[in-house]
């Protein structure tokens, strides 16, 4: 009798664990089913700035405004649609809650919360580049031209570039000189290019002397070709002896191939 009544107990138990097992895979495939409903059909991530399109779809701000820069069809049908954009609180606060309860996790929940930081740092530079810091609006200028925290924009880039060299900044300098010399984000200006680059090399940027001695190697941006004047840019950048650093590390090598390119003798 006691047997008896230990397996019921024992069957009721296995019984509870299988429906209670049961019940938690249909509320986790309930919730994958609605986080797969919430992701960007472009970044295919959480959005940060989840708006929605004239398609019906939830987007990433940022991406879909970099869409529309390029295309005017919906990144998930291919029709083509308006470019007008709603911003889709619901869904934010949504997602929000989710991540924070647990309900999401893993990958798409780490990349959200990244990104999550990245826009607060973005709010805290530019509330320091509108208050006058150089460093803070250049740093403003990379994040437009890579679409880090905000949707690329060459402009906008190129604005907080030349408000930070207005600022005298080393990076700003190089950035701006940049952009006028090659016409990014507005029309070109080689000759206060140049002026910009050349401030923005005596000031120590490595990526102002790396252009400098670039050009003087190549005769690039109308300057004659100057090995001199090529070395003396090119040298501290590859010996690491500029004060300001912001150059891309793959730029190095080719500052170290124009050296050598420089010193082989020459063919008789």
């Amino acid at each position: 009798m006691a047997e008896a009544t230990q397996k019921r107990a024992r069957d009721a138990d296995a019984d509870a664990t299988e429906d209670a097992s049961h019940r938690e895979k249909k509320m986790r495939e309930s919730i994958n089913g609605a986080a797969a409903e919430l992701l960007c059909p472009i970044t295919l991530k959480l959005p940060i700035q989840p708006v929605m399109a004239e398609d019906g779809k939830i987007y990433e701000r940022e991406a879909i405004v970099e869409w529309f820069a390029r295309k005017a069809t919906s990144p998930s049908t291919g029709a083509a649609i308006g470019t007008k954009l709603l911003p889709a609180v619901q869904a934010r606060n949504t997602i929000e809650s989710l991540i924070q309860s647990g309900a999401i996790e893993g990958e798409l929940a780490e990349a959200w919360q990244k990104n999550l930081e990245f826009e607060k740092r973005v709010k805290e530079m530019r509330a320091k580049a509108e208050g006058g810091d150089g460093e803070a609006m250049h740093w403003m200028g990379v994040s437009y031209t890579y679409g880090q925290g905000v949707a690329k924009d060459k402009a906008q880039a190129r604005a907080w570039y030349e408000r930070s060299a207005a600022a005298r900044n080393p990076k700003g300098l190089a950035s701006f000189s940049h952009s006028l010399l090659n016409g990014i984000g507005g029309p070109q200006d080689t000759a206060l290019g140049l002026v910009n680059l050349t401030e923005a090399a005596g000031l120590g940027s490595d990526f102002g002397a790396y252009l400098l001695g670039w050009a003087f190697f190549s005769g690039g941006y109308g300057l004659p070709k100057d090995p001199v004047r090529a070395r003396y840019w090119l040298n501290p950048v590859v010996d690491g002896e500029c004060e300001v650093k912001h150059l891309c590390p793959t730029c190095i090598p080719h500052a170290v191939n124009m050296l050598a390119l420089m010193d082989a003798p020459a063919e008789e």
